[in-house]
């Protein structure tokens, strides 16, 4: 019977976790873009209030994708 290797190659591990910390970083970088559309549009409407409440936490999610990134070199 011909002894099959259980133990995967190190190269396709380290592959499956950057391209799922890529996929999470994209998700990240979604919602951003969607957050900063939304302040776009209050801006244009003048509506401040509403646009310095959506940037509420921005940086932390900005912060988040540049972690993830950096895992990655």
């Amino acid at each position: 019977m011909p002894e099959t290797n259980v133990t995967p190659n190190p190269r396709d591990l380290d592959e499956a976790v950057r391209v799922r910390i890529l996929v999470r970083a994209g998700a990240i970088n979604t919602k951003l873009l969607s957050r900063l559309t939304t302040v776009a549009k209050d801006l244009e409407e003048g509506s401040t209030r509403d646009a310095l409440s959506c940037l509420g936490g921005l940086e932390r999610r900005i912060y988040a994708i540049r972690s993830l990134l950096l895992l990655t070199l």
